[in-house]
């Protein structure tokens, strides 16, 4: 039996959240490193097909993308979005996985509307009063109840005899999960906090000695008025919190009551677009929205929701990917996919990035539309005697990044002839076809073949390589494979001798 709160986080980091610990903690260090390129943070949320095709669902919604932008990598949504927002959705999208529990719905659709709409309307007041990372007063936020939210997903019998408790009356919440577990659930996502290392913020806001810090205040503004307006927004305490607020922030009361009843809507319509529904309808309206909500009754939604539902439906050629493919540990070859990425990159090139966000979005493209295991681009050192790798994506990214240096001075090196013949090659599988051009090196550290491998030419001049490979889940690569990758690093050098003229 699980009796005490470090026997609750030992238990729900080993057995019951063990990827949402993990996926938060890659995700949280990638976004917030200094050097961290949309690559890396692509990396973090390729790693799961599912996550990726729902959060690039996501970015392509009204809410999150007005301009409609047409987006089908992780590396254009970083681009348009920003780092903190493709951030901000993936955990939620993490969040909402991690606690899919049979048991205890209605209080975990509960604490879910909670959270959602507190962090919307704590992230818009942040927007409001100009603070830099509004994204982090959202993730501080949601992640706030998180404590209540594994709780009541993993509870067993202790929740039962909890929410027994609670419904006998006479006793508050709080003094209900001291006596039946010895410890509050804000006590629990404390602890939780510390372990998963879910950010300075959350834990500031947990700590009085930080109770006047400008964020820290932010946080709690959007808490109590989720709180207070939980059942609606008809009530003395409601109407406090919102003089409170404007108080606070040196706003007219009726402005802050507008802007508040607004963000309930848009927490409404965000927790449906995650596919959140049952919290969704848990999340308050104001008195002025319920002839809206009574015409969105009966016509079957409101205008803003119709906006949205509209957006999702427009892009969902872009996002065509098969509920098999996102349920594969190895993305599938999808032509659908290949082609919005090469439309993207088009797009993308006529915005004149960095030439590495068109290689980035070229390696994905190739990972997720091709259908390769992995894909790397490797750069040519100044003397031109190796081959560095500068970027991958997929199985074994890390280690590509830190061991894939070739030396390619001898002269039948596959990939010294590559670079010499300016032609991309399918290597065949079978290795004494290729005896002597590829060194017993490159097959430790690639594995055996087949592998694509393409020049990358930028003014007649080649600057490095791409390759890819399905080694790890041994499929078969096909021709039509070979001419899929090819058409990619086309674009690529296409794209980056365009950039380049324009220096």
């Amino acid at each position: 039996m699980i009796d005490s709160i470090d026997s609750w986080i030992q238990h729900l980091s080993d057995e019951d959240m063990p990827i949402f610990s993990d996926t938060v903690t890659d995700v949280t260090s990638t976004v917030n490193s200094d050097d961290t390129s949309a690559a890396d943070v692509a990396n973090s949320i390729l790693k799961d097909a599912s996550l990726t095709s729902r959060l690039l669902k996501m970015a392509n919604s009204h809410y999150y993308n007005p301009g409609r932008y047409s987006i089908t990598t992780i590396t254009r949504a970083v681009m348009v979005l920003g780092f903190d927002q493709v951030r901000a959705l993936a955990l939620s999208l993490i969040l909402i996985d991690s606690i899919e529990n049979d048991t205890n719905r209605e209080k975990i659709a509960e604490e879910m509307a909670q959270s959602f709409h507190a962090a919307v309307q704590a992230e818009q007041l942040a927007r409001l009063t100009k603070v830099k990372v509004p994204e982090d007063i959202f993730v501080a936020t949601l992640l706030s109840h998180l404590g209540n939210l594994a709780f009541w997903a993993f509870s067993g019998e202790k929740g039962t005899e909890l929410q027994l408790l609670i419904d006998s009356g006479g006793i508050s919440e709080k003094e209900a999960e001291l006596k039946v577990l010895g410890f509050s659930l804000q006590k629990l996502t404390q602890g939780l906090s510390k372990a998963w290392s879910l950010g300075e913020l959350l834990d500031n806001s947990f700590n009085n000695d930080f109770s006047d810090d400008p964020l820290v205040k932010l946080i709690h503004l959007g808490q109590e008025l989720a709180q207070s307006a939980k059942k609606d927004w008809n009530n003395n305490e409601a109407y406090q919190v919102i003089e409170k607020v404007a108080e606070k922030l040196n706003i007219p009361i009726s402005n802050v009551q507008d802007l508040v009843y607004d963000n309930a809507k848009q927490a409404k319509n965000i927790t449906k677009s995650y596919g959140i529904t049952t919290a969704s309808k848990l999340i308050p309206q104001a008195n002025i929205a319920l002839v809206e909500l009574e015409d969105e009754n009966r016509s079957g939604g409101d205008e803003e929701e119709t906006i949205v539902d509209e957006a999702e439906s427009q892009q969902q050629k872009i996002q065509n990917i098969d509920s098999d493919i996102a349920e594969s540990c190895y993305p599938e070859p999808d032509p659908n996919i290949q082609l919005s990425v090469l439309q993207e990159i088009t797009e993308a090139i006529a915005d004149k990035p960095n030439i590495n966000v068109i290689i980035e979005m070229v390696l994905e493209g190739i990972h997720r539309g091709v259908g390769m295991d992995r894909a790397l681009f490797a750069i040519l050192s100044n003397d031109r005697k190796s081959l560095v790798c500068k970027y991958a994506l997929g199985e074994g990214n890390i280690v590509l990044n830190e061991q894939f240096k070739i030396d390619i001075s001898h002269r039948r090196n596959i990939f010294r002839q590559v670079v010499e013949n300016k032609k991309g090659v399918h290597i065949p599988s079978n290795p004494n076809d290729i005896k002597g051009t590829v060194g017993k090196n490159i097959f430790e550290l690639l594995g055996y073949p087949p592998y694509l491998i393409m020049p990358t030419i930028v003014r007649g001049k080649v600057i490095g390589i791409f390759l890819a490979d399905r080694n790890k889940s041994k499929r078969q690569i096909k021709d039509k494979d070979f001419l899929s990758f090819q058409q990619f690093c086309l674009q690529a050098n296409m794209g980056l001798t365009f950039l380049t003229m324009q220096d």
